[in-house]
């Protein structure tokens, strides 16, 4: 994934001063200056960011010692288990936001810290479809798009950050549902998301909507409209314990409520269990579409394929995605003051979509000639060895270690790392070992 500088430095001292406008406007903190104040931050702020931190990286659940050797039925009762302890710490900000002696300050910490950043992460998953040629599809002009787990609408001012600084050419009107339990947080994100759409030229209405989503009640009603843009942004980890289930629920409100053509965004939290989830659901969605037949089922990124998860054949492996971003100045403020380094963002990622063209057909930029051809993502930075760069591949035949002499790649103008797409590489070798022999085009 490559995003783009202007994306990546969109969050500096305009950004500061219109989320500092709204936290003072909303009575959040005493004016927009303080900001600025790190005696205001450190008192205020920096505690909670802290305490949130901890529940968000919460540490793996696993053993990994005693899960490389358990016996098959032992192992998956202890997977059993772990999903219930990960499901009662995700819970666990519940109490906190509710029972803590000043919520408004932990929103406050939440909207500051929080908010930004994973608006940033949703920002960086539009703009890589942008870098990939994927465009809004000229007949649908009007946006009709829904949030799951808003807060304070977090993914959708995300791709209204993107579409200012890295536009894919979505309508100026339309609206967005913002779904949220959290009714104090609704509102915040509702008025948020009112300062913040003009900035980018867009005019577009907000419908919010506090309910707390229920899996075995379906997405949605069943006369509920229809969307064509859907984000789902650190949403599922929390709700969800089995994937297969999981697949069910989304497929069927997919089939009721996706256009044609409409697009899903779903982001989730990088750390290897919560990743693997994510991984997990991709082939329950992939084995289902299959056994209904539902040919229109499209996984876009970060896969270029429909193959088995190469991540996933590993029981310590898993997929994410590392970006990096001009941190406002406030923001710098708490990271020093809490310990904390947030200059680099990792997070799971997919996006598909309702349409049955060929990728390379949806992403314009992965053609290659008249023919299809063979595409390879680099899924990790490269590392000289010897006269070779090695780094890990991922495409149709799944994920492997692979080698390029460094000479060879110093010709390719940029040369080569994370997020780069082999178009037509010349690879030999087996699944353990791969060495690319030349390559035809490479997409950054």
């Amino acid at each position: 994934m490559h995003v783009p500088e202007n994306l990546q430095k969109a969050f500096g001292d305009e950004f500061q001063e219109l989320i500092g406008a709204l936290a003072a406007e909303r009575g959040l903190i005493p004016d927009a200056g303080s900001t600025r104040s790190e005696r205001f931050m450190a008192r205020s702020v920096v505690p909670h960011v802290k305490k949130l931190s901890a529940l968000f990286n919460r540490e793996e659940v696993l053993d990994q010692k005693e899960a490389e050797t358990a016996r098959p039925a032992k192992a998956v009762k202890k997977e059993r288990e772990a999903l219930d302890r990960s499901e009662t710490q995700a819970k666990g900000l519940d109490p906190y936001w509710k029972e803590s002696s000043n919520p408004a300050h932990l929103r406050l910490a939440y909207f500051l810290y929080f908010m930004p950043s994973n608006l940033f992460r949703v920002a960086s998953v539009w703009a890589e479809l942008a870098r990939l040629g994927f465009r809004w599809p000229e007949n649908q002009n009007e946006l009709r798009a829904i949030e799951f787990g808003a807060g304070p609408a977090t993914g959708a001012c995300g791709i209204a950050a993107a579409e200012r600084f890295s536009p894919l050419g979505l309508p100026k009107s339309g609206s967005w549902a913002l779904i949220e339990q959290d009714k104090a947080v609704l509102q915040l994100g509702c008025a948020w998301a009112e300062k913040y759409f003009p900035s980018g030229d867009r005019d577009w209405g907000i419908r919010p909507f506090h309910r707390k989503v229920d899996l075995t009640k379906g997405l949605l009603p069943r006369n509920a409209p229809s969307f064509n843009l859907w984000v789902m942004s650190y949403f599922l980890n929390e709700i969800w314990s089995d994937p297969a289930a999981a697949a069910k629920v989304l497929l069927d409100a997919w089939e009721r409520h996706l256009t044609e053509r409409g697009v899903v965004i779903l982001v989730e939290p990088a750390l290897k269990y919560q990743s693997r989830k994510l991984l997990q659901l991709r082939q329950e969605l992939l084995l289902l579409a299959g056994r209904r037949g539902c040919d229109w089922l499209k996984i876009l990124l970060p896969c270029l394929g429909h193959q088995e998860c190469g991540a996933l054949k590993a029981d310590e492996d898993w997929c994410h995605e590392d970006v990096s971003w001009w941190r406002p100045p406030y923001f710098r403020i708490i990271d020093k003051m809490a310990g904390l380094d947030r200059r680099n963002l990792p997070f799971s990622y997919l996006v598909i979509t309702r349409d049955s063209r060929p990728q390379e057909e949806i992403l314009s930029a992965l053609k290659q000639g008249a023919t299809p051809c063979s595409l390879h993502r680099l899924v990790s930075p490269c590392h000289g060895v010897g006269q070779d760069l090695e780094f890990y591949l991922c495409g149709k035949e799944g994920k492997s270690r692979a080698r390029f002499k460094e000479k060879l790649a110093g010709d390719l103008e940029g040369g080569l790392g994370r997020g780069d797409i082999l178009a037509d590489a010349r690879i030999r070798g087996d699944s353990a070992s791969k060495r690319v022999e030349s390559v035809k085009k490479v997409v950054r």
